[in-house]
């Protein structure tokens, strides 16, 4: 579990280093078409230890449709100004990195999709920090808003916050839920009133509680639950609106077991008890507690996976390289499940190896596990089993 709060140190370590320089039931042909996707954003963004193209070549030879990026909040609006305990009327966002990817990702057909998330200001926090401490929702409003307006007609996806049910992205976990739903509602609707056209996911959730006494997490599907005023049987729990989504987002990371591992407790997901989260959508549509804005059942959208290179919990590589095909092959063949995403291309430096999931040197040479996924996408993009960057 405590790579969990690894990867946590490694983005956070990232921010600050920024912060310096429809239907119901399924249809047989759902899976057709899953995108692949990846998130590298110390180097496709940020340019740190590789260049961008060297991360963006790699992504074509996997056949990546989508890039995702953090958009972390106190970054865009400068750290002097995320200091201030005090809103400023007129905030000058910065979003040129987010540009520069932009125009890049789509000389090559590759679209980007946005995580709207924390650290937060100081305003925007109970605590007047800048952090995690119970994000507001108003603000968020207000920088959601900028955003979609920002990027509108260059970007059609966002999600909002990032892993909202680890204490690492908003604290304390007690009140997550309640603070997060509240995010939830006023970055849908600031994202949907400013470009119409745009997807909002909600969730971003990390896979599993980190045991009964830790404060650290709580499992995503109770966390889900008490984000839409469900009870344990998923029925309404207390009088709540429904919520509108255009996809779930989950990260179903499993590091030390292979793909179709049943992960224990009920309310934990990984990639080998995906089915326990299809059936939650299901049951909260049913209940009317969370629906697409049709009426149907929100499709699956697995945003952050891979396993580790590097460090105590390293796979080997040959071993490695299996477990990714397997994990892929499962995710589009699963009906409900639009897009499958690889967390880090690129093998972090020195300073941020903690957390190291890539697949390729700083130079962009491929490992074993990079070129087996790199064939099997081939194979299945010329089958139309996934989709093909345009």
């Amino acid at each position: 579990m405590g790579h969990m709060t690894a990867r946590l140190k490694f983005l956070l370590a990232l921010t600050l280093t920024l912060a310096l320089a429809t239907a119901l039931t399924p249809t047989a042909n759902a899976a057709k078409g899953m995108e692949i996707a990846v998130q590298d954003d110390a180097v496709l963004f940020a340019g740190l230890y590789s260049s961008p193209p060297v991360a963006l070549d790699l992504s074509q030879q996997l056949f990546v449709s989508r890039i995702k990026v953090t958009v972390v909040w106190s970054y865009v609006v400068g750290r002097t100004t995320a200091k201030k305990k005090k809103a400023p009327k007129h905030i000058k966002y910065n979003w040129s990195g987010y540009d520069n990817l932009i125009n890049a990702s789509r000389a090559r057909g590759i679209k980007l999709q946005l995580a709207l998330a924390g650290p937060a200001p100081a305003w925007a926090t109970t605590n007047h920090k800048v952090g995690r401490r119970s994000p507001k929702a108003a603000p968020y409003k207000a920088f959601a808003k900028a955003a979609a307006l920002h990027f509108k007609g260059r970007v059609d996806r966002y999600s909002v916050w990032n892993e909202p049910n680890h204490r690492g992205w908003i604290e304390p976990t007690k009140t997550a839920p309640k603070v997060y739903r509240a995010l939830y509602v006023a970055g849908y609707s600031a994202i949907k009133k400013a470009d119409h056209h745009a997807k909002v996911f909600i969730g971003e959730t990390s896979p599993f509680s980190l045991g009964r006494k830790s404060k650290n997490a709580v499992a995503p599907l109770a966390f889900l639950r008490a984000v839409t005023c469900a009870n344990k049987r998923y029925k309404r729990a207390r009088k709540c609106g429904t919520l509108k989504t255009d996809g779930y987002a989950h990260h179903p990371y499993d590091f030390d077991h292979k793909p179709t591992y049943k992960y224990p407790g009920k309310d934990n997901v990984t990639l080998g008890t995906l089915s326990r989260l299809t059936s939650a959508l299901s049951k909260l549509r049913k209940a009317k507690l969370l629906t697409t804005p049709s009426g149907g059942v929100p499709y699956v959208y697995l945003t952050e996976y891979g396993y580790f290179a590097s460090g105590k919990r390293r796979v080997a590589e040959a071993k490695r390289a299996k477990y990714l095909v397997q994990g892929f092959t499962i995710g589009q063949k699963n009906p409900r499940v639009k897009e499958m995403l690889q967390f880090l291309l690129i093998k972090p430096s020195s300073k941020y190896r903690a957390f190291d999931t890539s697949l390729a040197s700083a130079g962009g040479k491929p490992g074993t596990a990079f070129k087996k996924l790199a064939a099997w996408a081939a194979k299945a993009a010329k089958a139309g089993r996934i989709a093909v960057p345009g």
